[in-house]
């Protein structure tokens, strides 16, 4: 059986990050709700309210990222890349999508936290999937 150390490490900080923009959505769902008389009002949605949708995007956005990146990372760890490799992609992505989050949740006329995290999570996809294709 392999063990994966590195993609380990990133999971578990990925997991962090999800679960604080999980809680970020949640608390954005009640206090709308509390503010409308019925806190339970909004289980699902974002009420048409702009700074809900924003955290809702940011978490929908890191969704739909991490797990390929992850399954990229693990997969060039197991085929045996350099810890350096591993590490940096692994340390990239998540600052990457760090960036995007405070891009997304902050001025939307300030765009460049959201365009390095792009990049960031770019690396993390295109670097392991060319590394894999072009065998090592």
């Amino acid at each position: 059986m392999e063990y994966l150390p590195i993609t380990s490490t990133i999971a578990a900080s990925l997991a962090i990050v999800m679960f604080a923009l999980t809680v970020m959505v949640s608390i954005g769902r009640i206090n709308l709700g509390k503010a409308e008389g019925d806190v339970a009002k909004y289980p699902i949605g974002d009420g048409n309210n702009e700074n809900l949708k924003r955290r809702i995007g940011a978490f929908r956005n890191f969704t739909e990222y991490a797990p390929m990146c992850l399954i990229l990372i693990a997969l060039i760890e197991i085929n045996g890349a350099g810890a350096s490799l591993i590490w940096g992609l692994g340390v990239a992505f998540v600052a990457g999508r760090l960036l995007h989050v405070v891009g997304m949740l902050t001025n939307p006329h300030f765009p460049l936290p959201r365009i390095i995290g792009m990049f960031a999570t770019y690396a993390a996809l295109l670097v392991p999937a060319g590394w894999l294709i072009l065998g090592n």
